[in-house]
């Protein structure tokens, strides 16, 4: 694989970490663990772009779901408690989606990702 078809690759991946968080969450992360799958044997730029994606949607599932879940689910006799997950959601959804952008735009200068 040669360098612009990496660069073509790791674009394509960071594209799929938006698409997880915008678009289509779950769906996009499977094909991403199918690219993982796909593209194993690959080493440096490449692999580090799909590893940093997979790591960023694992955080985002846990982050975006679990926790406020589990708040809600503690504090039901609060009525702060959806708001305050609300709030949350929101909050994170928005920086997660700056860090994807940003990581896109490093994909698309050919530079390793941010976070």
């Amino acid at each position: 694989m040669n360098q612009s078809e990496r660069v073509t690759q790791s674009i394509i991946i960071q594209s799929l970490y938006l698409c997880n968080l915008l678009l289509l969450p779950g769906i996009a992360f499977l094909i991403l663990l199918l690219r993982l799958w796909q593209l194993r044997p690959l080493t440096g730029y490449l692999k580090i772009h799909i590893y940093r994606a997979l790591q960023l949607s694992l955080l985002n599932g846990v982050l975006l779901v679990i926790v406020p879940m589990t708040y809600i689910t503690i504090e039901q006799a609060s009525p702060l408690s959806l708001m305050m997950s609300l709030f949350f959601f929101i909050c994170l959804h928005a920086g997660f989606v700056l860090v994807g952008m940003i990581n896109l735009s490093r994909a698309m200068a050919n530079k390793l990702p941010v976070f």
